[in-house]
């Protein structure tokens, strides 16, 4: 005989792979290229009804929150617990460029996604703004030598080693990887 508590929890069960699949699908869509999809486009993804996303999110902030909830470890991994941050100037240099570059490539989709919809969402706004100062001080951690900088030199370093520097170098411009790894790295070296 099947008992309330055991409905309960199958309806629980039931919930959570809803949502679970909803935020998979966003993350789906987001990799193929669709930076703005719609409640409508990740219910269809998932296979649940609008109605179900509704139930599950109160809004697309709300949705981008669980995205983020679901992804944040393994980003700001990327970023901040990777490479070599021993050795001479140049070495830690080399690491950190490859590092933020390597990131930068894997996670393009997400990064394109949230520029997209920055403008229109409080959450994504508030994550980026909270992500660039992470970014900064970790630039700073690996590299001292940035702290005894001008800061307007020190501005133009942050903003050199940024998602949008990379992404004009390698879509804009057309550089492959490896010259735009080059050209991130000669600032650095200039200015340092």
């Amino acid at each position: 005989m099947t008992t309330i508590t055991q409905i309960a929890d199958g309806r629980r069960q039931r919930s959570e792979r809803s949502r679970k699949a909803m935020i998979d699908a966003a993350l789906a869509l987001i990799q193929e290229g669709n930076f703005a999809p719609t409640a409508r486009e990740i219910s269809e993804r998932a296979g649940v009804g609008i109605r179900s996303f509704f139930r599950q999110f109160e809004d697309m902030d709300s949705l981008f929150l669980a995205v983020d909830e679901e992804i944040s470890e393994s980003v700001v991994s990327s970023f901040l617990h990777r490479g070599d941050r021993e050795g001479d100037l140049e070495t830690r240099l080399g690491s950190l460029v490859l590092t933020y570059t390597e990131a930068f490539e894997t996670h393009r989709a997400l990064l394109l996604a949230t520029k997209s919809l920055r403008w229109s969402s409080q959450v994504l706004k508030d994550n980026y703004a909270h992500y660039q100062v992470l970014s900064r001080d970790n630039k700073e951690a690996w590299i001292p030598e940035l702290k005894s900088l001008p800061e307007e030199d020190r501005q133009l370093l942050d903003a050199c080693l940024s998602f949008e520097m990379w992404h004009r170098l390698r879509e804009i411009q057309g550089l492959p990887i490896t010259e735009a790894r080059s050209v991130i790295l000669r600032i650095f070296l200039k200015l340092i």
